[in-house]
C-alpha cells in the first residue's frame, strides 16, 4: 500500500507507460511531478474533494499524503494526465478512461451528502418513547453548507457574477465546446456564458417561499471539451437574510 508522496508519483510514471513514456523519471522529473501532485491536490480542495492529502509548507517526496487507499489510484491516474503535456505526449485512451472513471469517483466519493427532512405530514406525537425515537430519526436538521473558503455567501435578493475556471483541468489546445448549468430551487441562474476556459454566469438569490436563510444550495456544471472529456463541478452556496 502506498504510504507517501514518492508512491503516488511513481504510480503515475507508471501510468505513463501507456501513453509511451518508459524512460525512468530522472529527479527533476520527480520534482516537477511534486509540484503537479500539491497543485492538483490543492484544486481538489478547492472543489471540495476532501481526501485529507497532508498538505506542506516545503512538500517532499517521502512525506506521507494522509490518502486512503481507496483515493490513492484517483491521484495516480489524475496526476499522470497532468504529467503528460510536459512530455509533449498525447493521453492513451485507456490513460484517459482510467482518469476519467477515478475522477469520477473522487467527485461521487467525497461529495457532500444532503439530508432531507421527513415529511411535515408525518405525526409527531406525544408522551410516546417510540414516536419520539422515530421523530429523532427521520427529522433531521437542515444541511448545512461547508465552512468558508468552500461556499459562497449571499444575501436573499442578491445578484451577482461568479466565474468558473477549468484552465487546470484543460489540455493544451484543449477547449471547452458546450456545457450545462442548473441550481437548486432559492437559485436563479439569469445568465450563463461559455468564455472558454472559463464558464461565467450570474446568480439571483431568490431564496425559498418561507423567506428565511438557507443552510445549503448548490450549482451543478458540466462542461464538455473539445476532446470529448467531461467535468463535472458543484459549487455551495447558503442565503442569509439581510435584515440587522
Amino acid at each position: 500500500m502506498s504510504t507517501t508522496k514518492a508512491d503516488l508519483i511513481n504510480g503515475a510514471y507508471s501510468l505513463l507507460r501507456i501513453s509511451g513514456i518508459t524512460v525512468d523519471p530522472s529527479a527533476e522529473d520527480l520534482t516537477l511531478a511534486l509540484e503537479r501532485l500539491e497543485d492538483m491536490a490543492a484544486e481538489f480542495d478547492g472543489r471540495n474533494i476532501i481526501t485529507d492529502y497532508n498538505f506542506e509548507e516545503n512538500p517532499a517526496t517521502g512525506s506521507l499524503h494522509n490518502l486512503e487507499r481507496k483515493h490513492q489510484f484517483g491521484y495516480k491516474a489524475n496526476l499522470a494526465v497532468r504529467l503528460l503535456p510536459d512530455f509533449g505526449k498525447q493521453p492513451n485512451p485507456i490513460l484517459l478512461s482510467q482518469q476519467q472513471s477515478s475522477f469520477s469517483f473522487l467527485t461521487a466519493n467525497t461529495a457532500p451528502y444532503r439530508e432531507i427532512s421527513y415529511p411535515n405530514r408525518m405525526p409527531r406525537g406525544q408522551a410516546n418513547t417510540r414516536r419520539s425515537l422515530m421523530w429523532s430519526r427521520f427529522y433531521t436538521k437542515e444541511a448545512q453548507a461547508p465552512l468558508a473558503g468552500e461556499t459562497i455567501t449571499m444575501y436573499i435578493d442578491d445578484v451577482k457574477a461568479f466565474s468558473e475556471s477549468f484552465v487546470a483541468y484543460l489540455d493544451a489546445a484543449e477547449t471547452i465546446s458546450s456545457f450545462t448549468i442548473e441550481a437548486d430551487t432559492g437559485l436563479t441562474i439569469t445568465t450563463s456564458t461559455n468564455a472558454t476556459p472559463l464558464i461565467t454566469y450570474t446568480i439571483q438569490a431568490d431564496g425559498l417561499s418561507s423567506g428565511s436563510s438557507v443552510g445549503l444550495l448548490q450549482v451543478k456544471i458540466v462542461a464538455t471539451t473539445s476532446a470529448g472529456r467531461i467535468e463535472t463541478r458543484i459549487i455551495n452556496f447558503q442565503l442569509l437574510q439581510s435584515e440587522i
